[in-house]
């Protein structure tokens, strides 16, 4: 019986080709989105699979306080010194530890390399069983031990067996190669692109980074932290779960952090390591991946429904065939078996067709990405199955319960075909299909809108003519600082050249507990702090409203430690937050007025600011943060960056000079450079891909909807054949019946609109909410996008209407 039903669908499939092929292809590009996103997501929450404690390994992550000004709910990282509170503390906790991720300079001979480190306590390689080919996970107890990955052995030394070759830090600490591991693969957490140095290459001793790093020779420093590159994990025994060390890591917090602490970070959060590849989404508060899952879903739901509007038109035309079958006994159940069949046979042939689209994506997506995503037919085969029964029958219910359900003699007079009923349905799986694709579309229109609007805020700066120096903060280079700028000043096409700890869009802002009134704390707030020098207002283009910028001569424009006094340079939102101002006239009269940092354990030394200049309100820190109050200051030991704006002409030679200026200053040392406005595109790129894919789905989505309208076009021109002749004869217009139809064909896309259109208003004001600097024309751009969805639709119906009415009254009247 199932072969016979099998071969009547074939046969079925070879006598109505186009709309066989409509169908598969329909159904094939649903079932490729869908199983596409479902893949993806499953790679994406599902890490680390090759470490075998994976399921007991937790990471803990801080979670801001409202008030801190901060841009992102939360980040991944905590302060460093909660890893030995926490290893102290909590008697359960098998393993804990730290790893911190610079890039460091690696010397081996005469060859200088930069390289990402993970210095590391301990217990990090305790937690994580690496594949060891020479040493094992005790390489990490040597104070002078590095473990490298196979791939990174080769790039140094073109081999893998280099244990006990001797390697040197940053020119001055002497370490050796004491273990070297198989490379990490790339669904690994280690090399989440969140990173400002992703990638897993070297692990070294937290020691190391004590003998290396100044700054963490201080016990109990509560001041540095960041994410992505500062991870502490902990280890736990089986009989122990995430909810049990949650209880514990709040009770350390409780008890050890101090109140300057608790005003920023209101909490900590402990994340499984199989979810923290995805931490980043709950830190911007955006449901990206919940997104993706769901915007698949309904490419499906489009596909599904695409595919019911269009059996449901072909079955119209069999309905003389399923009468004579019910005259000839068949029952009523076999029909609906015999349809379903079709439907699954069709559905299969689209699965097949989704399989072979997604193995082609796959590595297209790998090739963009750097992911590692691959097929185990081994383990999605069940599910793929059920996927294909479940879009099956779900699609093909519809048709062959309508068909099914006549009677002989409804079926072989043809009644269906004449009436009225299943109008509202197809109207109504009509609106949903386009109720969708709509509210896709205006989505995809609101952030194209709004990523114009941030290429607009970024044209602030000159970023394009602007080349930034890295790794200049490092002691040896920060001694010579002085007589880099010389000499590239002195280059034709240099314009400024200036020092930072920040740059513009990055959002490496410090920030500052200031206060008005000299020892009240109560009015004291967080201000952003930013450390320049004499040149930067000028190398990058900043008017002030009022007062001056530094100058050489004056002792207090420069920060000394053994001076209380410290001339700064604040923003109007500053100004304002300080009481000093209380609109742009008045900027004058805020010069000379004074603020005082709140004193703190670590910084007891009472510091008064003056403010010398007042600078307009500049987003420095990127897209989604609030403008913020902003004070900037010379503090020339913490500066991390130089800033070279050139001509802007003649880049590529320019470049070449820079090159041989810094081999010349600073020879031992390798020169790392960007633009600015690679940092700004970087940034811009991520929402940029988020519009490229929404875009994607929005195609997808009103193709298929308009294929299923063409269906319901077709089916409508074929029944209203004879009404239409009728309408010629009593003296109706071509123009007039292209009208009526397209009117009429037009209705479930006008209804969509009511659902479409609020949905896309809600989501467009949840999204932009996410920036400091928005688009203020988010209705018109909704109503631009029902406009393109209604002409669409009026393209496909208008096909079929001008035939229908291009044809003869006799012809039409002939008609059956």
């Amino acid at each position: 019986m199932l072969s016979s039903y099998i071969k009547i669908a074939l046969r079925n499939l070879a006598k109505h080709r186009l709309y066989a092929f409509i169908n598969i292809a329909g159904l094939a590009l649903g079932l490729t989105v869908f199983l596409f996103c479902s893949i993806l997501i499953a790679y994406e929450t599902d890490h680390d699979s090759m470490f075998s404690q994976r399921e007991r390994i937790f990471t803990v992550g801080s979670v801001f306080a409202p008030n801190a000004g901060e841009a992102v709910k939360e980040i991944d990282g905590i302060r460093t010194t909660y890893a030995p509170l926490f290893d102290m503390e909590i008697e359960d906790a098998l393993q804990v530890a730290r790893a911190i991720h610079f890039k460091h300079l690696l010397t081996i001979g005469n060859d200088s390399y930069y390289e990402g480190i993970r210095f590391a306590d301990a217990g990090f390689t305790r937690i994580f069983d690496f594949e060891y080919i020479h040493g094992d996970n005790t390489a990490i107890d040597d104070p002078r031990g590095l473990i490298i990955t196979a791939s990174t052995a080769e790039k140094l030394f073109g081999r893998k067996n280099v244990l006990g070759e001797v390697v040197t830090v940053d020119h001055k600490y002497d370490m050796h190669i004491a273990a070297v591991i198989e490379d990490v693969p790339a669904d690994s957490h280690f090399h989440s692109t969140t990173s400002p140095t992703p990638g897993f290459t070297v692990i070294a001793p937290f020691a190391a980074l004590v003998a290396i790093n100044d700054f963490f020779r201080t016990e109990g420093n509560w001041d540095w932290y960041a994410a992505g590159i500062n991870l502490t994990y902990i280890l736990l025994p089986e009989n122990r779960n995430r909810d049990w060390l949650q209880t514990q890591v709040d009770s350390v917090y409780d008890r050890h952090t101090p109140k300057k602490e608790r005003e920023f970070v209101s909490a900590l959060k402990v994340r499984p390591l199989v979810g923290h590849n995805t931490w980043v989404w709950d830190a911007l508060g955006l449901p990206v991946l919940e997104s993706v899952q769901l915007l698949g879903l309904l490419i499906l739901l489009i596909a599904c429904v695409n595919y019911t509007n269009l059996a449901t038109a072909q079955s119209f035309g069999r309905t003389r065939e399923v009468g004579l079958r019910k005259t000839l006994g068949a029952e009523r159940p076999q029909l609906l078996s015999q349809f379903l069949v079709e439907s699954l046979t069709i559905t299969t042939f689209a699965l097949i067709l989704a399989v072979a689209g997604i193995e082609l994506l796959i590595p297209v997506y790998n090739g963009w990405t750097g992911k590692g995503v691959a097929l185990d037919y081994i383990g999605i085969l069940p599910w793929l199955m059920l996927t294909a029964v479940t879009v099956g029958l779900l699609a093909g219910a519809y048709p062959a319960y309508l068909i099914s359900r006549l009677s002989p003699i409804h079926s072989l007079r043809n009644t269906l075909l004449k009436g009225h009923k299943g109008n509202f349905f197809r109207g109504f799986m009509i609106a949903a299909q386009f109720s969708i694709s709509i509210f896709i579309l205006a989505m995809v229109m609101v952030i194209y809108f709004q990523n114009q609007k941030m290429k607009e805020t970024g044209n602030t700066f000159p970023k394009s003519r602007i080349v930034i120096l890295e790794e200049v903060g490092k002691e040896p280079i920060r001694e010579r600082h002085e007589t880099l700028r010389h000499e590239l000043e002195a280059l034709a096409e240099v314009e400024a050249v200036t020092f930072s700890n920040s740059l513009p869009y990055d959002q490496g802002t410090w920030d500052l507990r200031v206060t008005p009134v000299q020892g009240d704390e109560t009015a004291s707030f967080i201000i952003d702090m930013m450390s320049v020098d004499h040149h930067f207002m000028d190398a990058y283009g900043i008017e002030l409203l009022a007062g001056r910028s530094f100058k050489h001569d004056i002792a207090n424009d420069v920060f000394q430690q053994e001076s209380a006094q410290l001339n700064v340079v604040i923003n109007r939102l500053a100004a304002e937050k300080l009481g000093f101002l209380t609109s742009v006239e008045e900027a004058g009269g805020v010069i000379g007025k004074s603020f005082y940092r709140v004193p703190d354990d670590e910084h007891p030394q009472l510091r008064q600011y003056t403010v010398v200049g007042v600078m307009e309100n500049v987003n420095f820190n990127g897209f989604f943060n609030e403008m913020k109050p902003m004070v900037f200051l010379i503090n020339p030991d913490i500066h991390l960056f130089a800033s070279i704006k050139t001509s802007g002409r003649n880049l590529n030679r320019t470049l070449g000079e820079i090159e041989a200026v810094w081999k010349r200053v600073i020879p031992d040392y390798p020169v790392q450079y960007k633009f600015l406005d690679d940092i700004f595109s970087t940034m811009l790129g991520f929402f940029q891909r988020i519009n490229g894919v929404l875009a994607a789905f929005a195609g997808v989505a009103l193709s298929l909807a308009l294929v299923g309208l063409f269906g319901l076009a077709a089916f409508m021109a074929q029944r209203r054949t004879r009404e239409i002749g009728i309408r010629k004869v009593m003296g109706a217009s071509r123009n007039q019946i292209v009208r009526l139809l397209i009117w009429q064909f037009s209705q479930p896309v006008i209804w969509s609109l009511l659902l479409a259109v609020p949905l896309a208003y809600l989501a467009s004001r949840l999204y932009l909410d996410f920036f400091a600097n928005r688009i203020g024309f988010v209705v018109p751009v909704i109503l631009l996008a029902c406009v393109t969805g209604i002409l669409t639709a009026w393209a496909i119906v208008a096909v079929h209407a001008i035939n229908i009415a291009r044809a003869t009254p006799v012809h039409s009247l002939r008609y059956e």
